[in-house]
């Protein structure tokens, strides 16, 4: 049976809520089995039966307290009753005053050092003198809980929550625990969790009054002296650390089967409903290429729904209140029919699940407004308000193949099952656990998601027999390998793959298999980094950066992933920087974001820059989709608005590729044999905001001797004609320049220089009207204001006047693009169309037309097509 954790509050998640309160009590057996046998042995009470033979005191101070109104006489009341919790503790209560950094003194009522005599926990009361509760981070210290007649400096009238973020967090040699209680509340409070608020409390009053067994020992187990400072040994609390974040990673390895099975399904109904209930025919490359895509966008719709009705504090979604909302549209309703048996064939074969779920999708994105209000403009009763959330992810245009289809109740249910509920194991007692995603953080989930990037859907275009590996377990997120009907006798009992029942593992011809075929995880370079290694790496990576930064400063740093897959390391340093601007920012203006704002306002300084600062590339064009989700779901707040990625997350390889680099002339021509050629040199750099010299050519409109340079023996032996032309043309499109053809390189530079001028006004001029305006903690309101933009229209503006797309005149953009990708395609040249490579003047003639001609959008299209496919050239 799970802890009772009532009257213990988790705040912000100082653990993960449903570690501290599914996971925890079977990490503490071992714990509590030592109380027993010092017990049994040694005579020792158990630390939890010490708090709760304190429930007669407690109760009696309480009523001593209502009746004393001086307040030395109060604080000597809580001392007295504070002691004996603290000892039941494994404490020893003393008191003293502490001399801060400042010259200012605070009292301490006990705490423990380090061998070495720095602090390691600082135990601190807060004085409840008038007995109305309040939080005790928002007391104060009163001159009557530092000694009398003394002339040390005090600090009063100063909220304790203040006290402790600036001054003793912020001391010299600071305390890495804090212990705080008043005469109500016992809250601790750990350093390298306090930025973020996270925080553990325990509402005395309530735990000692219900004096259940299993809350106590909770209690007991997270707050005694042997648990947070140990003789020797790690602290307890810092174990229990780790495991949560192990059991988070072990729920995200169950999702990585149950995502990849869950595709597999619903790509399979999708091809049902098309061949049997539309006669569609619906096979091929293209068509499994197209499915496999719409099938993740419909998942990851799914986990977003998961993991944002987990968090209500996002305010999202309605909250619990609304059970209009819960019950009737919620994906958690759906989940309470995840095991419910479907008998009739009505049941199996009805499309609830599926309307249900497109229901819910489309509330999503279009939002939901009640018109009906009272006289006061107050909404009728039992309704509910869902913002729109115009996002691509939700956009119905991404998924036309499956907007086209219904998926049966049976498959729905066994999908929902499958993100439900964790893997069943072996054995009696390995239940299958309900998935609780409030404990799963965005590198969770980014984990699931990157897991997946490299594998691809595919059909069967015969009945396929899966085979393993000899002596290797199967594993169906390992690569897969399939065999013909006619070549399965070849393979051994161990080589073989089998069902439960005993059967071979088959796949009729048309089934549609999502696996890892061949070498695809090594082309695609699919690999998540563990968490606790992105946190490493961003924080020595900015350690250096940041030294000497000022918090606005922060902001306007810029931060680039070259090879983002689903942005782990991008939100890491998104985290990390808005954590070091709101540190340095309220430094800075001596102010402190209270405990309860604190969430919100980190969560808005990280939409802030992600929103504005945050770029990446990456080869898989859903990475760019998942790598908006994740940085959306790690940003997102109440009230945000969607940020727009579309000018900052591109689909591209950025090992490849021209630069704003350049040759000297002089470069171009050989006057003598030992004159050297651009060939065998490295183009300068043009520096942002500088001027590219006139006497100097960019490099990619130069040739280069890696261009179409087929050096392998094996493939010179197959195609040795093919291979003998390109060489021939290498070596002709090679030779120096001639003084007319540097000339019309130099005017071809002085085109791009206009058109890269032109583009970069375009790009700032774009950037502008796409960036919603967002006002974060310590920065001044501005004066302009505008009203957020929706997803639709920055696309419209950014396919019509960077890409040209239904315009008729075409972009610098566009240009700059094309005669770039020219230039790259010589290097990738397919070798059985080596009698189409262009010759220089034709490779001259192409630059000049794109650069410096008067093309029209229609005409960049029908060119881009003969530049990069010669056989269309007329």
């Amino acid at each position: 049976m799970a802890f009772d954790i009532t009257g213990i509050t988790n705040e912000n998640e100082f653990y993960t809520h449903h570690y501290l309160s599914a996971i925890l009590e079977n990490d503490l057996r071992d714990l509590f089995k030592e109380w027993n046998r010092k017990a049994d042995e040694e005579d020792i009470p158990q630390p939890y039966k010490n708090i709760r033979s304190l429930r007669k005191e407690y109760f009696a101070l309480q009523d001593a307290l209502q009746r004393e109104r001086n307040i030395e006489d109060r604080l000597a009341l809580q001392r007295d009753f504070q002691a004996q919790l603290l000892s039941a503790l494994g404490y020893e209560p003393y008191f003293t005053l502490v001399l801060l950094d400042d010259g200012v003194s605070i009292p301490l009522i006990g705490g423990i050092n380090k061998p070495d005599g720095s602090p390691e926990l600082w135990i601190l009361e807060a004085a409840d003198v008038f007995g109305e509760e309040h939080d005790p981070l928002e007391m104060q210290l009163l001159k009557e809980q530092y000694p009398e007649d003394s002339e040390i400096q005090k600090i009063l009238d100063i909220p304790l929550e203040e006290i402790i973020t600036r001054r003793i967090f912020g001391h010299s040699e600071p305390p890495r625990w804090i212990i705080l209680l008043n005469s109500t509340q016992l809250l601790l409070l750990d350093r390298t969790k306090w930025h973020e608020k996270r925080l553990l409390r325990f509402n005395i009053r309530e735990i000692l009054d219900r004096r259940e067994t299993t809350t106590l020992q909770a209690m007991a187990a997270l707050l005694h002296r042997d648990s947070i400072c140990p003789k020797d040994g790690m602290p307890l609390l810092d174990t229990l650390d780790e495991n949560s974040h192990k059991h988070a990673f072990a729920v995200s390895e169950d999702l990585k089967y149950s995502l990849r099975k869950a595709i597999e399904l619903l790509g399979n109904e999708a091809v049902w409903f098309l061949r049997e209930k539309a006669h569609e025919k619906i096979y091929g490359r293209d068509m499994a290429g197209q499915l496999t895509r719409e099938c993740l966008r419909y998942m990851y719709r799914m986990l977003f729904l998961f993991y944002i009705e987990a968090r209500p504090e996002l305010e999202y979604l309605p909250d619990k209140k609304s059970k209009e909302y819960h019950k009737g549209y919620s994906l958690e309703s759906l989940r309470e029919l995840e095991m419910v048996q479907l008998t009739t064939d009505e049941s199996k074969n009805g499309f609830y699940f599926h309307e249900s779920i497109s229901l819910l999708f489309d509330l999503l994105y279009n939002g939901f407004q009640p018109e009906q209000a009272d006289m006061f403009g107050v909404p009728d009763h039992h309704t509910f308000r869902i913002a729109p959330l115009r996002s691509h992810l939700f956009d119905p245009k991404q998924t036309p193949l499956l907007n086209r289809v219904k998926l049966r109740n049976f498959v729905m249910q066994e999908i929902i099952e499958l993100m439900s509920l964790s893997r069943p194991k072996k054995g009696k007692k390995n239940r299958r656990g309900r998935i609780s995603y409030a404990q799963l953080g965005i590198n969770q989930l980014g984990a699931v998601y990157e897991a997946l990037l490299s594998y691809q859907g595919f059909f069967a275009e015969t009945d396929l027999y899966e085979v393993k590996k000899a002596g290797e377990k199967h594993n169906v997120l390992e690569t897969a390998y399939f065999v013909k009907p006619e070549d399965i006798e070849q393979y051994t009992e161990d080589e073989r793959v089998f069902n439960d029942d005993g059967t071979l593992v088959k796949y009729e011809k048309g089934t549609f298999i999502y696996r890892l075929a061949g070498r695809d995880r090594e082309k695609s370079a699919s690999y998540y980094t563990p968490e606790v290694l992105t946190q490493c790496l961003v924080k020595y990576a900015l350690k250096e950066l940041l030294k000497d930064k000022t918090a606005d400063e922060i902001l306007e740093l810029t931060v680039c992933e070259p090879a983002m897959g689903s942005a782990a390391f991008l939100n890491e340093a998104v985290n990390q920087l808005a954590k070091a601007y709101l540190d340095r920012k309220q430094k800075e203006l001596d102010q402190t974001i209270s405990h309860d704002a604190y969430p919100k306002e980190l969560q808005k300084v990280k939409m802030y820059i992600a929103d504005r600062n945050v770029h990446g590339v990456d080869l898989n064009p859903v990475a760019v989709e998942l790598a908006e989700v994740s940085l959306w779901l790690n940003t997102i707040y109440e009230g945000g608005f969607v940020p727009w990625f579309g000018m900052q997350l591109v689909c591209g390889n950025s090992l490849i590729g021209a630069r704003r680099q350049v040759f000297h002339e002089n470069l171009l021509k050989k006057q003598k044999k030992t004159d050297p050629l651009w060939l065998d040199e490295v183009p300068e750099r043009v520096m942002p905001g500088q001027n590219r010299e006139n006497d100097t050519v960019y490099h990619f409109l130069l040739p280069d001797k890696g261009m179409a340079d087929y050096k392998d023996k094996v493939i010179k032996q197959m195609a040795v004609d093919e291979i003998k032309t390109i060489n021939e043309w290498r070596k002709e499109f090679t030779k120096p320049f001639s003084k007319t053809e540097i000339y019309q390189l130099k005017k071809l530079s002085d085109a791009v220089d206009k058109l890269w001028q032109r583009n970069a006004e375009m790009q700032r001029d774009i950037d502008n009207r796409t960036t919603d305006p967002l006002l974060v903690f310590g920065q001044k309101d501005p004066k302009h204001k505008w009203q957020p933009t929706t997803t639709e229209f920055k696309d419209r503006i950014f396919q019509q006047e960077m890409f040209s797309k239904n315009v008729r005149n075409s972009s610098p953009y566009r240009r700059l693009k094309l005669v770039m990708d020219y230039w790259c395609a010589f290097y990738f040249w397919p070798i059985e169309r080596a009698d189409l490579l262009p010759s220089r003047a034709e490779f001259l003639f192409d630059l000049t037309l794109v650069l410096d001609g008067n093309l029209f959008d229609a005409d960049i299209d029908e060119k881009g097509q003969q530049l990069l496919f010669p056989d269309t050239r007329p």
